[in-house]
């Protein structure tokens, strides 16, 4: 695989959460992969992915936006890094954060993903007014 085909890959994968595509979603992920939500959900296995994405989409939730800032990849270790901004309504209510995401390959197809959260709302603990003396 190269940075290019991963690139692909990455982008139908989100995109199939936006779509609410299944065709596009099982076509990238590998039967035995793994995904690991920043929520701490895991859902491991083609059916049962398959079973997740279909629950999830089969009611009022919907992905808004899935913008991907930026992709890694190495390709000696065939993993990608994407660092991207996510908007979604899931049980009728509204969540909106950046994370980032690692992606591994077999057979150019996802066979883990990992989800990281970072928080939206960003502050400075330690930065001191340029007024304070």
């Amino acid at each position: 695989m190269n940075r290019n085909q991963t690139s692909i890959i990455i982008n139908e994968y989100f995109e199939s959460w936006i779509k609410k595509d299944m065709e596009m979603f099982t076509k990238v992920v590998h039967d035995e992969a793994i995904i690991r939500e920043c929520t701490g959900a895991v859902m491991e296995g083609k059916n049962e992915l398959e079973n997740w994405f279909t629950q999830w989409n089969n009611s009022d939730n919907k992905v808004d936006y899935w913008t991907i800032k930026e992709i890694g990849y190495d390709e000696v270790r065939n993993v990608a890094f994407v660092e991207w901004r996510f908007k979604c309504l899931f049980d009728a209510k509204e969540y909106e954060w950046e994370g980032s995401s690692i992606v591994y390959f077999k057979d150019s197809l996802i066979i883990e993903l990992n989800e990281y959260e970072m928080k939206q709302d960003k502050f400075f603990p330690y930065r001191r007014s340029m007024y304070h003396t």
